[in-house]
This record gives structure tokens, C-alpha cells and sequence, in this order.
């Protein structure tokens, strides 16, 4: 009798599991919980260090980035830990602010990505140009 409570018991964790992937709750509850411990573990190393280094400008200006591209493309628990395990400030700058750092314009066509895929995208056309320019210069 208990192999068979054992066995309903695991088809039952299995069930729920199941449940909770297809609901989409099991990758929130994962991330909660690595961002929870993440949070736990810096503030264990803050102790022990006793100073946290401040991010440089730049490297803000990066986590920014990144986080727009996260929530852009709806990866919104991967943005989340990253918030925590970068001591970000839970409030994310605003698209008009981050154009502003990077010095982009923003209009209808950049406006349908991700500011970090207009740079990546502006950033490769200009290598191309610069390609195709030694190539004719070199014929």
C-alpha cells in the first residue's frame, strides 16, 4: 500500500510541476528564487567586504541597456535577477533617457527595437561601409 501512495505522491509532484511549467510559473518561481538568493549571498559579501564598489557611469549606462533589451523582449525574470544581483535601482530609465546617454535618436523605424539592437545595428553597417570602402579603394 505505501508503493502505491509513493507512486501517486510523485505522479502528483509530477502533475503539479507540469502545471506549473505550462502556467509559466515555474521559470517566475526559479528566477524569485535565484534572485533571492542572489540578494542573500551579496548582502553575506557585503558583510564580510564591508564597502561595495560603486559602478562606473558607463557600466550603468550598460546594465540599462540590457535591461531594456530583457523587458523588450519580454524576458522580464532574467531582467529581474539581473536587477537584483547588479544592485540596480528598481526603477529602470526611461527610453527618452537612455537615448539621451547614448546620444541616439529615436524615431518610428528605431522605435520597433530594442535601443541595444539600433546600436549593435548601426554599429555593423558602419563596419561594412567602411568594408566596401577599402575594397573599392583597393581596386
Amino acid at each position: 500500500m505505501n508503493e502505491n501512495k509513493a507512486v501517486s505522491d510523485k505522479e502528483l509532484l509530477e502533475a503539479i510541476k507540469n502545471l506549473l511549467k505550462k502556467s509559466g510559473h515555474l521559470n517566475k518561481f526559479q528566477a524569485e528564487i535565484r534572485a533571492k538568493v542572489t540578494d542573500i549571498l551579496r548582502n553575506r559579501e557585503d558583510l564580510d567586504k564591508n564597502t561595495i564598489p560603486e559602478p562606473t557611469e558607463e557600466v550603468l549606462l550598460i546594465n540599462e541597456l540590457v535591461r531594456e533589451y530583457l523587458e523588450w523582449n519580454g524576458y522580464l525574470y532574467t531582467a529581474s535577477v539581473m536587477v537584483t544581483e547588479t544592485a540596480m535601482p528598481s526603477k529602470s530609465k526611461t527610453r527618452g533617457e537612455l537615448c539621451a546617454e547614448v546620444g541616439v535618436k529615436d524615431d518610428e523605424k528605431s522605435s520597433a527595437l530594442p535601443l541595444l539592437s539600433n546600436i549593435v545595428a548601426a554599429y555593423t553597417e558602419r563596419i561594412k561601409r567602411k568594408l566596401n570602402k577599402v575594397r573599392k579603394d583597393d581596386q
